[in-house]
């Protein structure tokens, strides 16, 4: 009997190893398969965001390429910033014999030829796109419509912030400003002219997409998209001014009110892109 009762004990603790071994199996199985389908998540998510960055990077190559190729727009611009320029400078630059007289006007000059420059590389930004359907036969290459949007607020941000580069010295040179002009301020100065860029363009991709394909879209483009980017404007030329007479930020008022509109707008731009360029 004891014999027996010793024998069921063997089989009982061997079927419970056997039971628990299982269950670790299993338990290792289950791990195993999880991190798979983790690693799946994973790589998939990665070939998302590659794909996106190279359907973005062409598309800023092919719009860079198209405005510096054919120069149009790039020495339509240039020369409209530059006259823009000299009539200021020589109408109102003997006016203002004092440096902080001649920093306000600089901003003014700075800020009137962008924003001006601005709409007309805005209204020839999907001329390209809209003629023969272009448009249409770049959605069916699989280009998310929101990363057409960025391409373009990305190539125009660029194109500008060149022309802003050069534009820049030429206004101070005018205004016997260049020269007090620090490396430190200049640097400050592109930082705020590329912020309120960005959020000029933000807005008016989205608009310029709107009103390209409607009758008068030009004038159009004017009137809707100035009263909207106006604090941008105003913060832009308040820290514009403030740099170039005193060389520092000094009310932290105007460049919040800058980088906050430029965001905002930016993030709202963004969600409404892909109803737009689909429209």
């Amino acid at each position: 009997m004891e014999e027996c009762r010793m024998e069921r004990r063997l089989e009982t603790g061997s079927t419970l190893k056997h039971v628990i071994d299982k269950i670790t199996s299993t338990n290792s199985s289950k791990t195993r398969f999880g991190s798979h389908c983790e690693a799946g998540r994973n790589g998939a998510q990665t070939a998302v965001i590659k794909k996106t960055f190279r359907q973005i990077g062409a598309l800023i190559r092919k719009d860079l390429g198209l405005q510096f190729r054919s120069k149009e727009t790039l020495v339509l611009v240039f020369v409209f910033s530059v006259l823009v320029v000299l009539i200021f400078a020589f109408a109102f630059g003997p006016i203002f014999p004092e440096k902080g007289e001649r920093g306000k006007l600089a901003a003014s000059v700075l800020w009137t030829a962008f924003v001006f420059a601005g709409i007309i590389t805005l209204n020839r930004s999907f001329t390209a796109e809209r003629s023969h359907g272009a448009l249409h036969g770049i959605r069916l290459t699989g280009v998310d419509a929101s990363n057409l949007y960025l391409s373009k607020v990305v190539s125009t941000v660029i194109f500008l912030f060149l022309l802003e580069i050069v534009i820049t010295p030429i206004t101070l040179q005018f205004l016997d400003l260049l020269d007090v002009v620090t490396v430190g301020i200049f640097l400050k100065l592109f930082g705020v002219l590329g912020i309120g860029t960005l959020g000029f363009c933000a807005v008016g991709v989205l608009l310029a997409g709107m009103s390209t394909s409607t009758n008068g879209g030009e004038s159009l483009l004017s009137v809707i998209l100035l009263p909207i980017v106006i604090p941008i404007i105003m913060g832009g030329a308040k820290c514009t001014v403030s740099l170039l007479v005193t060389g520092e930020l000094a009310n932290g008022f105007w460049l919040n009110l800058l980088i906050g509109y430029s965001l905002v707008f930016f993030a709202s731009a963004y969600l409404l892109a892909a109803a737009v360029i689909e429209e």
